[in-house]
């Protein structure tokens, strides 16, 4: 079986879920405190697609602006992002306009896929009308996603790893 080391980055505003969904995914886990990220923090999950054990190297980068150097740093060699908006925060979906273009000046053209997270809320202010423009402009899928109940976690990373690999 052949073995493959990719990296990944999730981004999106402070405060999105962006740490709480990365946990969920690599270790089954979810707590309603919330505590920012400083820095970054890099966690591992491998997954099989298809034939091939893919090992993803998951960047969780600190969503202020103020950091570019910094992320520009984390943004070299990722080869496929998450890009997280707060489906109760209606200013987050800023976001997928701001992040793909950072990264793609950096990392070049790589697959991403678009998050809506915690849609196991009430009050909702973003409707999946308000993402399909951003999933379309990029040629790519989103996903509303609950870092709480797990909804669409696991199916997001996993497609993100089969974008790819795909790739390859």
């Amino acid at each position: 079986m052949q073995e493959i080391k990719v990296k990944i980055v999730l981004l999106g505003n402070p405060a999105v879920g962006k740490t709480s969904l990365i946990r969920k995914f690599v270790y089954d886990a979810y707590s309603d405190e919330y505590i920012g990220t400083l820095g970054t923090k890099v966690s591992k999950k491998t997954v099989r697609i298809d034939d091939k054990e893919v090992t993803m190297m998951i960047w969780d980068l600190m969503g202020e602006h103020e950091f570019r150097r910094m992320q520009n740093m984390a943004f070299s060699g990722t080869q496929g992002a998450l890009v997280v908006c707060d489906l109760t925060r209606k200013e987050t979906l800023g976001g997928f306009d701001f992040w793909p273009e950072s990264l793609m000046k950096v990392a070049g053209e790589v697959p991403i896929i678009f998050l809506g997270n915690k849609d196991d809320l009430p009050n909702l202010h973003i409707a999946p009308s308000d993402i399909e423009p951003y999933a379309r402009k990029h040629n790519t899928e989103y996903y509303l996603t609950s870092a709480k109940t797990g909804n669409h976690v696991e199916e997001a990373f996993r497609n993100l790893a089969r974008k790819i690999v795909e790739r390859m």
